[in-house]
């Protein structure tokens, strides 16, 4: 169904433009200063080739906030600009493809990376509404995802009250209190406040007390690695014909393991709250907030 700009506002809660405050240039940061406190406290050496640029918006803009996402949806944008943080930083692409719609020759004439055509009436409306609001999106995935100790790990533990049972020198190893496959997967889904993503490999009563996380995504050997030593391994996402069927013949085989798969947004969401709390230690001049991207699917009871 095609949408027209107009509507998506509508959708979004584009009335929030006139509510926007007034800001004093004396008390705040522009974005582009946002980004070079980045570089110079993010440790190691700045990739100048890296995905992590701004992608919409002006890097001059004076802040009156910020909010961190691991993707910057439709809703997440109007969040950030009813909360007044006009600096927004992502992880995930903002624009259906991995070059944020910045057109590739491979891409054919007027696509983005992802075959989105840079016409398209959603590919419009999101910028659009950028652009009333006064929003700026920058992308920061390449840089934060070298950040130690590992900021997944350390959001998932926050989340799931995990860090004490963290496998000494192994960041993505835990070994759990005694517990069920089914029991876990359960917690998981309270705790990320999951509305379907998550799927389940293997037997629910599965006792279960090593588990490795694969954050984001996962290729079949790191699952092949992972799980002879875990009793469980937590995913991201994952080709259904290569880890999922391998956990799924390792458990009919005999072996008593399992596989749960949160979905590439939830299991990366927890990082990005670490990156709040990061960001606030080097740019106190503003408000500093995680704004939960989500589990972006649902299902019928």
């Amino acid at each position: 169904m095609e949408i027209s700009r107009r509507r998506f506002a509508e959708l979004t809660g584009a009335g929030i433009l006139a509510n926007r405050p007034l800001v004093s240039q004396s008390k705040t940061v522009t974005a582009q200063q946002v980004v070079e406190r980045i570089r110079k406290s993010i440790g190691g050496v700045w990739a100048e080739d890296s995905l992590d640029t701004f992608k919409a918006g002006d890097p001059a803009t004076l802040l009156t906030g910020i909010a961190t996402t691991a993707m910057a949806t439709a809703d997440v944008l109007a969040r950030a600009a009813r909360e007044k943080a006009n600096l927004v930083i992502t992880l995930e692409p903002t624009f259906f493809g991995r070059l944020d719609g910045i057109p590739s020759p491979a891409a054919g004439a007027g696509r983005g990376q992802g075959g989105v055509s840079l016409d398209d009436p959603v590919f419009l409306a999101k910028k659009e509404f950028i652009q009333k609001n006064g929003l700026v999106i920058l992308r920061f995935t390449d840089h934060w995802r070298t950040r130690k100790p590992d900021p997944f790990a350390t959001g998932m533990e926050q989340t799931m009250a995990w860090s004490k049972y963290r496998v000494k020198d192994a960041p993505f190893r835990y070994e759990l209190p005694n517990a069920t496959l089914g029991s876990l997967a359960d917690d998981l889904a309270k705790r990320l406040k999951a509305r379907a993503g998550i799927r389940v490999v293997g037997d629910p009563l599965t006792r279960v007390r090593s588990l490795t996380f694969l954050p984001g995504v996962s290729n079949l050997a790191a699952t092949m690695k992972a799980l002879p030593e875990s009793d469980v391994v937590l995913a991201g996402e994952a080709r259904e014909w290569e880890s999922v069927e391998y956990a799924h013949d390792t458990v009919a085989s005999g072996q008593k393991k399992g596989l749960i798969m949160l979905g590439r947004i939830l299991s990366q969401d927890p990082g990005m709250s670490v990156c709040a709390e990061w960001l606030k230690s080097i740019v106190p001049e503003v408000p500093v907030r995680w704004l939960s991207a989500g589990d972006p699917y649902w299902r019928p009871a």
